[in-house]
């Protein structure tokens, strides 16, 4: 229908991806604090968040406004 517009969004949530540091001491201290307070223990990968990505763009197909946290759990501290 002309003029009928329906916008669907969907975010994808994440901390610091990768190993991406101006410094190398403030790097190696930094992502060790990170790394143990992350439930997960480790730093997330681009391709987790690629997949997150794929799912809602050809998986999620009956989802909207949805806010996907790809985070190994910070978000649930």
């Amino acid at each position: 229908m002309p003029g009928n517009y329906s916008t669907l969004i969907d975010t994808i949530d994440t901390p610091v991806v990768g190993k991406v540091w101006p410094d190398k001491d403030m790097a190696a201290q930094a992502m060790a604090q990170m790394t143990e307070a992350v439930p997960m223990k480790r730093f997330g990968t681009s391709d987790e968040v690629a997949k997150a990505v794929l799912f809602l763009a050809f998986d999620a197909t009956f989802t909207t406004g949805a806010e996907l946290p790809v985070d190994g759990g910070w978000s649930q501290l």
